[in-house]
């Protein structure tokens, strides 16, 4: 992993990151849900990365690992069938499980929390915090009224 400009990962390390992105979230059949590659989740990751030097270290090596995994097929990631890129993906789970679970929790949470997404998903674009959505105010029963309003 090296710092290459303001991006965390060389070019050829970013283009396994997006790869790898839209395998654990690829985009709906009729394309109108995007890939988490596309959206750019890797810049998200860099970010989270870049302010934790144990996630830093745990990324340094899984991606390493996912390396050396593409390198023994003798094709860049990107020009591996899918069926082939699962397999290397599916390897990476088995050999680098906690690297993979870090991968899969960050990718997620990047995911899901770009704006442009939520909308596919029935959620608004508005943050979720601190005015967010929309949530209807509870019918609180007349027996609570005392301790809830002293």
């Amino acid at each position: 992993m090296t710092k290459h400009g303001s991006q965390l990962w060389n070019e050829g390390e970013r283009k396994l990151v997006d790869g790898m992105l839209d395998q654990i979230i690829p985009a709906s059949a009729d394309g109108r849900v995007p890939s988490a590659g596309s959206l750019g989740v890797a810049d998200f990751l860099a970010h989270r990365i870049g302010a934790d030097p144990g996630l830093k270290e745990l990324f340094q090596r899984g991606l390493s690992r996912a390396m050396t995994l593409v390198d023994t097929t003798g094709k860049e990631f990107d020009a591996l069938d899918a069926d082939g890129r699962y397999q290397i993906v599916k390897q990476l789970e088995q050999r680098e499980p906690a690297f993979f679970e870090a991968l899969l929790r960050h990718s997620y949470m990047g995911y899901y929390s770009k704006a442009s997404v939520r909308p596919h998903f029935g959620l608004s674009e508005r943050p979720t915090q601190p005015d967010g959505y929309d949530v209807p105010h509870p019918k609180i029963p007349t027996k609570w009224q005392p301790w809830l309003n002293p």
